[in-house]
């Protein structure tokens, strides 16, 4: 079982919320951890409104792409609250 430090859980989290990708695709290197997770939760709700627009647009796969993208909302709000009590 590894040893973590808190910004290195706190970074093991994200990572398992949010996914590589998304985390690479942002530049985050020298922010702090509240603002890590805004940043990963505005791009999730960008991920969230293009998904219901998608099911508007009657596209089948926008049903799991809106779960998923409040599924990982649920989570990112979740780790922001911890975020501020730390």
């Amino acid at each position: 079982m590894a040893n973590y430090s808190s910004e290195q859980a706190f970074n093991q989290l994200l990572l398992q919320i949010v996914g590589k990708k998304l985390i690479d695709s942002l530049d985050m290197i020298n922010s702090d951890s509240k603002s890590k997770i805004e940043k990963c939760i505005a791009c999730t709700n960008d991920e969230y409104y293009y998904a219901l627009s998608l099911q508007a647009d009657c596209v089948p796969d926008s049903k799991r792409m809106i779960i998923q993208a409040q599924k990982r909302l649920e989570s990112l709000n979740a780790l922001l609250t911890l975020a501020k009590l730390i």
